[in-house]
């Protein structure tokens, strides 16, 4: 039964009311947590000296969630996949930072045997150990470059240089920044063989950057195996939709369907954890 005009004025009028008590009620919090997040953010890259203040992350968060909006909308027609797809920069923009700031630290312990190179060479010279590091910082590539000119403008600003590798040791959380400054705090102060620790630590890194290759070598193919295994159900269900177009309806529109489904994609989750833990092998 059709409403009349009134009726239908009413029904308008309280929708937006509701509409309205909604959004005054939700944007505020969703404005408070976009903000927060992205001066968290802001701070994170700061962290990895890249200098993005939090209004211009907040930007490029807008305008890369307006973008993949207006994208989705225009290809599929659907308001729910462009609200999911305009979310999805905010959401994950935090994992995005992780996997930067993993990637460079990768890059950085990477880079620690040719810090601990040029430094016994400057070192064995007759330099002090602070004037070795002043003259090395030039001399790396980026990465270890601006972390060593950290440690060293610690030191300048008057920390002491043992003081200043324990905060480094700190900031970066591996096991090679503490075969690397735990042996060189202990002999600064007791003024032992600088040149030979250094030698010894830097082919002990070397050592286990060569380990750690070839245990990547040795796992490729099991982890090449983790992906094919993780494609094949969908590439498998897209081959059956293809032979069957009613697969897809009844494997999503019926109990039994989505109870395969959820069943199925647990499996695939505890599957790929279980091949993680596996590879997971350290030197």
């Amino acid at each position: 039964m059709g409403l009349t005009l009134a009726e239908a004025g009413i029904f308008l009028l309280g929708a937006a009311l509701i509409a309205r008590f909604l959004l005054r009620a939700a944007l505020p919090q969703a404005h408070t947590r976009f903000v927060s997040a992205a001066n968290r953010h802001s701070d994170e890259l700061r962290e990895e000296f890249v200098l993005l203040p939090p209004a211009r992350v907040a930007a490029v968060l807008l305008v890369s969630a307006a973008v993949l909006a207006g994208a989705a909308l225009a290809a599929t027609r659907s308001a729910a996949v462009a609200a999911a797809s305009g979310a999805a920069p905010v959401l994950f923009a935090g994992i995005l930072i992780r996997w930067y700031r993993n990637r460079r630290k990768r890059s950085i312990l990477s880079q620690l045997p040719s810090l601990l190179d040029l430094l016994s060479g400057h070192v064995r010279a007759g330099h002090s150990l602070p004037e070795s590091l002043a003259e090395t910082v030039p001399l790396l590539p980026a990465g270890i470059r601006e972390e060593m000119a950290w440690v060293l403008q610690q030191n300048r600003l008057g920390t002491p240089l043992a003081e200043a590798l324990a905060r480094w040791e700190e900031r970066i959380r591996s096991e090679e920044t503490s075969l690397f400054v735990r042996p060189l705090r202990a002999a600064i102060p007791g003024g032992g063989n600088i040149v030979d620790l250094l030698e010894r630590t830097r082919d002990i890194l070397r050592l286990r950057i060569r380990t750690t290759e070839k245990l990547r070598s040795m796992t490729a193919q099991a982890r090449l195996q983790a992906v094919v295994l993780t494609l094949l159900p969908p590439a498998f269900a897209v081959a059956l939709s293809r032979v069957d177009p009613g697969f897809f309806p009844n494997l999503f529109g019926t109990p039994q369907g989505k109870t395969i489904m959820a069943i199925a994609f647990v499996l695939q989750v505890l599957g790929w954890i279980t091949i993680r833990k596996i590879l997971s092998v350290r030197p």
